[in-house]
């Protein structure tokens, strides 16, 4: 392997890795909406039932 292919292969795992971290940053932050939205809900007297 050249030294240009290494280059490349390490740019491809660090683009994919920052995609990975993206995506799972953009999961949290629905996890959290959701879990706002679902408490505020609750202390309101909301059931599961809509």
């Amino acid at each position: 392997m050249t030294l240009l292919d290494t280059i490349v292969q390490l740019d491809w795992n660090r683009a994919a890795r920052m995609w990975v971290f993206i995506a799972g940053a953009l999961a949290a932050c629905e996890a959290a909406y959701l879990f706002h939205r679902a408490f505020i809900a609750y202390r309101k007297g909301a059931d599961d039932v809509r």
